[in-house]
């Protein structure tokens, strides 16, 4: 915001200087009388690219003081109502930290200048060649940020009308089927004339019977005769659709047909695509943490099950917990995987970090189970996954959403979607590893 004149006269004319002694803003106007008055006063060009002045005053809160200390905390300038105890009316933001005067910082701050002047010629002959280069990329970003939106529009756009013309096919088929199965519907437009029909039809037939032997107008005989006939064919079409619509067992049913099929459906579209950048994603480093029944490597990166036989005791968890509200990524390589008597052999996932060796581990996790290649979810049942037979060597990386809160498992570079899509956002989450069977190795990538 521009700053005026403090003049009464020229409080309508933008400021060029600031008075640090009398702590005003002046115009070009006032500048000259101004140093005429008072020759001592150091006056500062107003900047307009510049959106502060430094006056030497604290602007914390209603602070009026000398910023005539600094904290070491938070690197900042601050006045004796910053470092006061009395913690009211704005005062004591920094009572807490480590603070000293301007003075004993001098030395320090000189010798750093030195470095820095010498840093800034330095860069200053590339400056313009790197705000060049920020401007190319941030041309770049914002020309790939338009050609993803448009790839999202014309992926959804082509899956709205595949919908529509599903929807349209699926409506179509309802007729057919109805029209095929139980009526026409050509035959409900002649039902409502056939009462009538049928009763001229009686009439005429009787009136004709009686006189058959009369040899007069024989075709015309013969045509009521055949109209009768007609009528005859059209009530054993009706009697026959209702034996048909009453016998018929099998009901036309659309599937999804209840509402937990329509709502597994409703949450792949919820999740359908995914993106992902550097800035979000974090390729997750962590080291296993040594425990019950199994032996880690010196470097944190290799676990293998050395005791405890063939039986689940053995929860092998990292160092670090997932970070929230990021997308973090990690891989675990099986290094003597082999499926032998307990099928799940291996299982991948997150979890607490107080976990129950001994039972009921999987009710605690979000696993991926490498034996049989399906998923374990935190409530103990199993679903399929289809990511195929694994075997020694083969990698498993594992997603994890927490801004979604949803997992997805890749398994040798082939991702296989969503595997968990109700993960808390706020649950304290680690790495975890379970093994089963002895002398099974896994090794963090």
């Amino acid at each position: 915001m521009e700053k005026k004149c403090c003049s009464k006269k020229h409080k309508e004319i933008d400021a060029t200087y600031y008075c640090l002694e009398c702590n005003i803003f002046i115009c070009n106007k006032c500048s000259n009388l101004h140093s005429d008055l008072f020759e001592n006063h150091h006056m500062c060009n107003i900047d307009k690219n510049m959106q502060e002045i430094f006056t030497g005053k604290c602007k914390e809160g209603n602070h009026k003081d000398e910023l005539e200390f600094y904290c070491k905390t938070h690197n900042i300038l601050c006045c004796v109502a910053c470092i006061s105890k009395i913690k009211n009316k704005e005062y004591g933001q920094h009572t807490d930290c480590n603070v000293c005067a301007i003075e004993e910082i001098k030395d320090e701050k000189k010798n750093k200048l030195k470095d820095n002047l010498k840093y800034l010629e330095k860069m200053s002959n590339n400056i313009e060649s790197s705000i060049n280069e920020l401007k190319k990329i941030f041309d770049k970003i914002n020309e790939d940020k338009e050609q993803l939106k448009l790839k999202i529009s014309k992926i959804f756009t082509q899956i709205r009308n595949a919908i529509n013309e599903r929807e349209d096919e699926l409506i179509s088929e309802v007729d057919n089927r109805f029209n095929k199965l139980f009526f026409d519907e050509d035959l409900m437009n002649k039902s409502g004339k056939l009462p009538q029909k049928i009763k001229i039809s009686l009439e005429k037939g009787k009136s004709i019977n009686n006189e058959w032997n009369n040899s007069d107008k024989l075709n015309f005989k013969i045509n009521d005769c055949l109209n009768i006939e007609n009528n005859i064919k059209d009530i054993d079409e009706i009697n026959q659709s209702i034996e048909k619509f009453n016998s018929i067992k099998t009901k036309i049913k659309l599937i999804p047909e209840n509402e937990n099929e329509l709502n597994e459906f409703m949450k792949t579209i919820k999740f359908f695509g995914e993106i992902e950048d550097d800035i979000s994603s974090d390729n997750f480093k962590f080291k296993f943490v040594p425990g019950m029944n199994y032996t880690v490597s010196n470097n944190g990166l290799i676990a293998i099950k050395t005791s405890g036989g063939n039986a689940w005791n053995c929860s092998i968890i990292g160092d670090r917990e997932i970070p929230k509200n990021k997308i973090s990524k990690w891989k675990i390589r099986l290094n003597n995987f082999e499926i032998k008597g307990n099928f799940w052999n291996i299982l991948i996932g997150i979890g607490p970090n107080n976990l129950n060796n001994e039972s009921n581990f999987h009710l605690k996790c979000f696993s991926f189970i490498c034996g049989t290649s399906t998923l374990s979810i935190k409530s103990g049942q199993e679903t399929k996954y289809n990511s195929g037979k694994l075997k020694k060597g083969d990698i498993i990386e594992v997603i994890v959403d927490r801004k979604v809160g949803n997992i997805s498992y890749s398994v040798n570079g082939k991702n296989y979607g969503i595997a968990y899509s109700q993960i808390s956002k706020e649950d304290v989450l680690y790495p975890i590893v379970h093994i089963n069977d002895q002398n099974q190795i896994v090794e963090i990538l």
